[in-house]
């Protein structure tokens, strides 16, 4: 809450531009967003004077500027990321989670920023199978912070995963989860990691692990044994009856990065909803062309290209975990595709379809 006696500044990111007939623009430089103001000269000067070591009241005066307009003023300005609390900037300044802390706080105002990381730290995330795609899922969330990760994947490190996965040639022969989890805990030593060498078959086997978890639960589907639809089937399927939030990684595929679907059970759409749309578009797309069968494929993948799909993937899950309206995930509702030879991205619209019946009528 902002008062009289906070100490605010303006945001180190933020400029302060006059646009003529009291006019002011705030730009903030990381996101390339702004905002404009129509100020009083005392307010404009009050603003220009907040660099945290006065509180409102006092530059309020200096400024000759009334303190109520004033603080309501800081209220808007803070609520939209553009000045900051100066104790809680000293403190983040102080935090090896700096950088990170810095880069959501043009999201998300001060006030709120500090519980980013006890809510990261609270938070289980389940990634189910740690190859090509799972494993940089797992480097990039224990890097950002998250307290729990269980590592589900019954495969060994072969020499042939080294192409596009996080694994070493020390690893070929152990389990890809003690591998992947040995590595983790070299950059957080005091993460929590579980290992399940197990490939979890049937939504039963993931009911069951997800009613074990003792903190808010994120899914994260990599497993594309027998095949991704097979797996995130499974996932909703489970995911559903609890209302546990999954991420459906995509995969590598046709020389595409595929970026699949965010789902909040019971409020977005979810996996068949899409499997709907995409058959529909499918349909559609190929009516009139012949279908070419091979009983095999030259398959190839790049690490780049899975790499791509884990960075999606993680990032959705830190939005669902951050849980605020002001950066909410941006694949619920739709999936992706990075086409490795434009280098364009192309997405695809993926709403509720009534005839599914995942959220309440």
């Amino acid at each position: 809450m902002i008062t009289p006696g906070s100490c605010l500044r303006l945001r180190p990111s933020v400029a302060m531009v006059p646009m003529g007939a009291e006019q002011w623009q705030f730009f903030q430089g990381n996101t390339r967003r702004s905002r404009v103001f129509r100020l009083r000269a005392d307010l404009a000067d009050a603003v220009g004077r907040l660099n945290g070591e006065q509180t409102l009241a006092v530059v309020a005066r200096n400024a000759g500027a009334e303190p109520t307009r004033l603080v309501a003023l800081a209220e808007s300005l803070h609520t939209g990321c553009l000045i900051e609390d100066a104790a809680v900037a000293q403190r983040i300044a102080q935090s090896p989670w700096r950088r990170l802390l810095n880069f959501v706080g043009d999201y998300i105002p001060s006030d709120v920023l500090e519980s980013i990381l006890p809510r990261l730290s609270s938070t289980s995330v389940i990634i189910l199978g740690v190859g090509g795609v799972g494993s940089w899922v797992a480097a990039q969330l224990c890097q950002f912070g998250f307290g729990h990760l269980v590592l589900v994947d019954n495969d060994t490190v072969e020499q042939s995963n080294l192409n596009r996965s996080l694994y070493s040639l020390f690893d070929v022969g152990r389990h890809k989860v003690d591998a992947l989890a040995d590595h983790l805990r070299s950059i957080r030593p005091e993460m929590q990691i579980t290992c399940i060498k197990q490939r979890l078959s049937d939504a039963g086997g993931l009911a069951q692990l997800l009613a074990g978890q003792a903190h808010f639960t994120i899914v994260v589907n990599c497993a594309d044994m027998p095949s991704v639809d097979v797996t995130s089937a499974m996932v909703d399927a489970a995911c559903r009856v609890s209302a546990t939030p999954y991420v459906i990684a995509g995969g590598y595929n046709l020389h595409l990065s595929l970026v699949g679907m965010t789902v909040l059970p019971g409020t977005t759409a979810c996996y068949h909803c899409g499997r709907l749309t995409l058959e529909e578009k499918q349909g559609d797309d190929l009516a009139g062309m012949r279908k070419l069968a091979r009983p095999w494929r030259n398959i190839g993948n790049l690490a780049p290209l899975a790499a791509i799909t884990a960075s999606f993937a993680a990032n959705e899950v830190i939005r669902v975990a951050i849980s605020d309206s002001r950066i909410p995930p941006a694949m619920t509702n739709r999936r992706g595709e990075f086409n490795f030879l434009t280098n364009e991205m192309h997405f695809v619209s993926l709403p509720l379809r009534p005839e599914c019946g995942c959220t309440p009528q």
